[in-house]
């Protein structure tokens, strides 16, 4: 069994619509899709935005349905001239940008309980990733992506994310994610196509391209399915 989530609608609705042998449960207002996909056994849900919504949809998928790993996918902001609208980020590890309890003296970003402030994706699975994407030709970079409550419009916010974290996007969701599935001891990866850029030149240069990114993150996870074991 695969898990499978997402933001928002755009980021799973044609991944859903491709399932066969589809069943639907609604759990705390959350609806979890089981059936196939490319012979495979999956579970897809969109757990709307923000970290408490994804830890929440996160938790019940693994007490539910079980999954071996647990995919999010879905599409960032830039922090980094080197992405480019439509690029593709893999994550290597997630960090919450905003999780601080610094004034106690501990390291900025530390989450507690975890003793971690970076919590590393199975590398399996983000060569298995890479090895997609390079199958399907796409332009992607393999890295940090910073989450927090907080949609990142500020050029200064973004320089001081990336020099503190080592961040190349940012997005709400996925280091929650990656620390349910860590204390649960489920394997994870983020996947995250680049929608917009702050770029360090003007304020925000956002080029809102939302659909065609999550299609291309959702081109990537289906190459990945159709070649996992």
């Amino acid at each position: 069994m695969i898990g499978i989530i997402g933001a928002m609608s755009v980021e799973v609705k044609s991944l859903i619509s491709l399932l066969s042998d589809k069943t639907v449960e609604r759990i705390s207002g959350v609806d979890y899709y089981r059936g196939k996909l490319t012979g495979k056994e999956v579970v897809v849900a969109k757990c709307g935005i923000g970290k408490v919504f994804a830890a929440m949809c996160c938790q019940t998928m693994i007490l539910k349905y079980q999954p071996e790993l647990i995919i999010n996918t879905g599409i960032a902001g830039g922090l980094v001239s080197s992405l480019a609208v439509n690029d593709l980020v893999i994550a290597d590890s997630l960090v919450q940008h905003d999780f601080d309890t610094s004034a106690l003296g501990d390291v900025g970003g530390l989450i507690i309980g975890t003793g971690r402030v970076y919590i590393p994706c199975a590398k399996k699975l983000v060569k298995a990733f890479a090895q997609a994407a390079d199958r399907l030709n796409f332009s992607y970079r393999i890295g940090r992506i910073a989450s927090g409550d907080q949609f990142i419009a500020d050029v200064k916010r973004a320089q001081k994310i990336v020099k503190q974290f080592k961040a190349l996007a940012c997005e709400m969701e996925g280091a929650a994610l990656a620390q349910i599935c860590y204390v649960n001891k489920v394997d994870f990866i983020v996947i995250r196509c680049i929608s917009d850029i702050t770029d360090g030149k003007s304020h925000l240069n956002l080029v809102f391209t939302t659909k065609k990114a999550a299609q291309q993150s959702l081109k990537l996870l289906a190459e990945f399915i159709a070649h996992y074991e």
